[in-house]
């Protein structure tokens, strides 16, 4: 594992298994609760179980729904859902010890019958046809080299009239300036425009995709979370070490400057497979993700 895979992941399943420890919840049954709490060790993504209830409103999920989860990291989001709407997820990472992690604290929250992890390169994996009814992406296309090659296996997987919802990065209108910096400290290699975001979709065999924008909710949360990072620095460091602690730092400072600096954008895309009957997608033009939902959720899982 190299220094860039560790800053950005590894560092993940040590971090939860410190905090677990930290709470005295090393060893025996979870509840969700316990891990969401948990905040950005749980939930990879940005505004966490608010953004969950947000796409599961979108999406309509109830027990009926089977979702593919793309990037699904230690399975927060994925458990999050299963527990709240009843749906069936299949969560799948290219990242073994990730998905390990994702196999045994689902167990430990009793929802590994309906939440099930898989190991492998969505570009390339055989995904049953026709199977899914949704396809989910939290900020995971930034990261791919191929990301046609990924909605197109997504699209494929889904049923006739079934949806997708991602959120995304967006080349911004200052980001020609830092195409260096996205590629080596986000990870995200040639990062489209959203134009060019939406014609990938279409290109992969989506239609009806609507953008809802997140350039503002995702500059305050990464605003403060750097923010809220930096002051607790001997919290974090103990928890992570001081070198994990450091290079987190720079991270979330690298990210606030780019939002900050109008070099990406936030954007979440919805869209859906032709074919009847169509599943609902509703009220995705529009987002209640706002800065006092930020603080909140950061301030409440940094209590630990």
């Amino acid at each position: 594992m190299s220094d860039d895979d560790d800053c950005m992941y590894g560092w993940r399943v040590r971090g939860i298994r410190r905090a677990l420890r930290y709470r005295g919840l090393e060893e025996g049954p979870l509840d969700v609760e316990q891990l969401t709490d948990l905040g950005h060790l749980d939930q990879y993504h940005y505004y966490g179980t608010a953004a969950c209830d947000e796409v599961a409103t979108i999406l309509d999920l109830d027990p009926r729904r089977r979702v593919l989860d793309v990037g699904s990291g230690i399975g927060g989001p994925a458990r999050y859902l299963a527990e709240r709407t009843g749906c069936r997820v299949q969560g799948i990472d290219s990242r073994s010890d990730l998905v390990e992690t994702a196999c045994k604290l689902t167990e430990r929250t009793g929802l590994a019958e309906r939440v099930q992890f898989e190991t492998g390169d969505i570009t390339e994996l055989e995904l049953e046809p026709s199977h899914y009814d949704h396809a989910l992406f939290w900020l995971v296309l930034l990261h791919l080299d191929d990301r046609l090659g990924a909605l197109a296996n997504c699209r494929r997987s889904l049923r006739p009239g079934g949806t997708i919802a991602a959120e995304v990065f967006a080349l911004g209108e200052q980001g020609d300036d830092y195409r260096d910096t996205l590629c080596d400290v986000l990870h995200a290699p040639d990062l489209p425009t959203k134009e060019g975001m939406i014609g990938l979709f279409r290109e992969a065999g989506f239609e009806d995709v609507v953008s809802c924008e997140l350039t503002m909710p995702w500059t305050e949360w990464t605003r403060l979370r750097w923010q809220r990072f930096r002051e607790r620095r001997e919290h974090w460091s103990r928890l992570y070490g001081r070198d994990v602690y450091e290079r987190r730092l720079t991270f979330y400072r690298t990210v606030s400057m780019l939002f900050e600096e109008g070099a990406v954008e936030g954007w979440r895309l919805t869209a859906r497979v032709s074919g009847t009957p169509e599943l609902p997608l509703q009220d995705r033009r529009d987002t209640n993700l706002d800065a006092e939902i930020a603080s909140d959720i950061l301030e409440s899982s940094e209590a630990h």
